[in-house]
């Protein structure tokens, strides 16, 4: 918990005189939790996704809210366009963005533009990580079962125009990665610092459930819905992430879904660390593993170990 200063100012007003307090402020050091929206203008929701954008904005998307399965899209902005000019900036930051309206730089609280709905279908629980291309969104839980589906948004152009709202496209309907969801993608900068190399790793998933009993032989427990421990490999040259290699089956930590994985770039050029999330053994887990890879890595090429004579 953050210390918190009041700055105590003593007035003296002289019998009957007025005083008008126009401002009390809050002093507070650094790193501390300050409200920005008590309630946002989009509908609360879990399982979505967020990503930063390289010009400060952030794209939130999908979930499951009170009404099932989401694939709205919206764009946090340090700005706000209100109907009011003097409106407060906490008190804007309940509503829209509204473009229609006289727009001013609102550097911390910012507003929520709401964005055509995507053209994937309502999931959860997907993973989505900033590229060179632009936002990298794969696989989730939808209603029909899990998706390894690859989808891209872009945008370009000025604030508030048609290409600021950016565009999906589907890179493949079905990746060389089994369904999942729970899964996380790590992104790997090149030289040119910019994201050109994702991993995508664990998650729980399997073929496609089915809503009816159906008597057949014994699913294979490699494509059985379970969770994983495997890595696949995209890059920007291959089919623009369109074409996924496997890195490695399996790792040596319990295959596991909704963990937490961060790229460790003091380690090496190529390394993440994954910690927490909740395993094959129904059970939440609190180790915490390091994955480093080659310059191969940024590639997707896979040395074979020399052999040995």
């Amino acid at each position: 918990v953050s210390e918190m200063h009041l700055r105590a100012v003593e007035l003296v007003v002289w019998p009957e005189a007025s005083l008008e307090v126009r401002r009390l402020a809050v002093l507070a050091p650094a790193e501390y939790w300050q409200p920005l929206a008590d309630i946002a203008p989009w509908p609360a929701r879990a399982a979505h996704m967020a990503v930063p954008l390289p010009d400060g904005d952030i794209l939130l998307m999908g979930g499951v809210g009170d009404s099932g399965l989401l694939n709205d899209v919206w764009r946090w902005t340090r700005r706000r366009c209100t109907l009011l000019e003097d409106m407060q900036p906490l008190e804007a930051a309940r509503f829209g963005l509204e473009c229609s309206y006289k727009c001013q730089d609102s550097p911390i609280y910012g507003q929520w533009a709401q964005l055509l709905d995507a053209p994937w279908a309502p999931r959860e629980d997907a993973a989505a990580v900033w590229t060179s291309s632009g936002v990298i969104l794969a696989g989730g839980r939808s209603a029909l079962g899990y998706t390894n589906d690859v989808w891209l948004w872009q945008y370009a152009g000025e604030f508030c125009t048609a290409q600021w709202q950016g565009v999906w496209t589907q890179l493949t309907p079905q990746a060389s990665w089994l369904p999942r969801h729970g899964h996380r993608l790590v992104g790997f900068a090149g030289d040119n610092g910019e994201v050109e190399t994702v991993l995508l790793v664990g998650g729980f998933g399997g073929e496609p459930f089915n809503s009816e009993v159906i008597r057949a032989e014994e699913q294979d427990p490699a494509v059985r819905p379970n969770p994983r421990n495997d890595i696949w490999c995209g890059n920007k040259d291959l089919q623009n992430w369109g074409q996924w290699t496997q890195m490695a089956p399996s790792a040596p930590f319990s295959a596991r879904a909704q963990f937490g994985a961060v790229i460790a770039p003091t380690i090496s050029d190529f390394s993440f660390v994954l910690f927490g999330g909740y395993d094959d053994n129904a059970r939440l887990v609190a180790d915490q593993w390091r994955w480093t890879g080659e310059n191969t890595t940024f590639t997707c090429d896979i040395q074979e170990p020399a052999s040995v004579l």
